[in-house]
């Protein structure tokens, strides 16, 4: 769920989640698994959580929606079987822990970037400790959303949005480092994520979005101040049948029957036959607390990925 707070409050909250975070190179002979969410770490017990038993399941090649459903020593005879035959291609995996909880599990080609860092990285562009961001944080993601209210225009009377800049960064693996243009509907409080010339998504395998941030925000921000046109034209787009082209988009964007159903909701609290109620029945879906931050921030990007696709 999406809250606002000021940068320095974000800090904080992300200083206190990551207390007990420590990463360690793990011998793969020293990993032996009871189960798909218990195993053995150097000898010592560990619970691994849900995003790392999907990144084991992946690095295995042992599909996890099979795996999820086996009995435990199933789970535990397959995963030590395949873990055996990953030693003849490596000899290590980099860890990520949680105090007694494995999070995320990588190769070595992985390169660490972690909130506290990319937060580090805005403060030394000049952001305001005390500025507005919207954001959200949980275990899977973190994603901020930096409004700039004095470039604001209006759509139509009284509905005014906002650019900015939207930051999304996840430390076990649900995403890249993500550096994208943003608009904030101040009507109805919709954010949408969208592409533009200059924006980023790093993968974790090197530091060039570290060396080069504070160039990608400025870039980044020019950009967002252009897309009025691009809203302009999508509210004078006729949609014929408004639920019909949701489906094709959400089929389009590989969106979920249930997100699906979200977005269907969302449409019916400000519906209307333009190309922009469609939009916004994507931005709006994404504040709906049934959602995951990763989801949300999905259906915010799918809404920008719709937007680009007016002409």
């Amino acid at each position: 769920m999406t809250k606002v707070a000021s940068l320095e409050t974000i800090i904080n909250e992300v200083h206190e989640q990551s207390a007990n975070h420590f990463d360690e190179i793990v011998p793969l002979h020293e990993m032996e698994f009871d189960s798909l969410s218990n195993m053995l770490v150097s000898g010592r017990p560990i619970k691994v959580a849900p995003t790392a038993q999907r990144l084991l399941s992946n690095r295995l090649r042992v599909p996890y929606s099979y795996l999820s459903r086996c009995p435990e020593e199933l789970q535990a005879r397959n995963l030590n079987y395949w873990i055996e035959q990953e030693r003849q291609q490596r000899d290590f995996f980099f860890c990520r822990f949680d105090a007694d909880r494995l999070r995320a599990v990588f190769t070595e080609r992985y390169t660490a970037i972690d909130h506290m860092e990319v937060l580090t990285k805005i403060l030394e562009t000049g952001f305001d400790p005390a500025g507005e961001i919207q954001f959200a944080l949980d275990e899977q993601m973190m994603v901020l959303k930096m409004p700039d209210y004095d470039k604001a225009f209006y759509l139509a009377q009284q509905d005014k949005i906002v650019p900015g800049i939207s930051i999304a960064n996840s430390e076990v693996g649900i995403l890249s480092l993500s550096i994208e243009a943003f608009y904030y509907r101040l009507a109805c409080t919709n954010g949408l994520v969208s592409k533009t010339a200059v924006d980023a998504r790093y993968k974790h395998i090197s530091r060039k979005a570290m060396d080069e941030f504070p160039d990608i925000m400025r870039g980044v921000v020019s950009q967002s101040q252009h897309g009025h046109d691009r809203f302009r034209i999508s509210a004078e787009t006729h949609v014929d049948n408004p639920e019909s082209t949701i489906d094709t988009f959400a089929r389009q964007f590989q969106i979920t029957q249930k997100e699906a159903q979200i977005v269907k909701e969302a449409f019916y609290l400000e519906h209307g036959a333009t190309m922009f109620h469609v939009i916004n029945a994507f931005t709006k879906a994404a504040q709906d607390g049934r959602l995951t931050a990763s989801d949300a921030y999905r259906l915010e990007r799918v809404g920008g990925q719709i937007l680009n696709l007016v002409k």
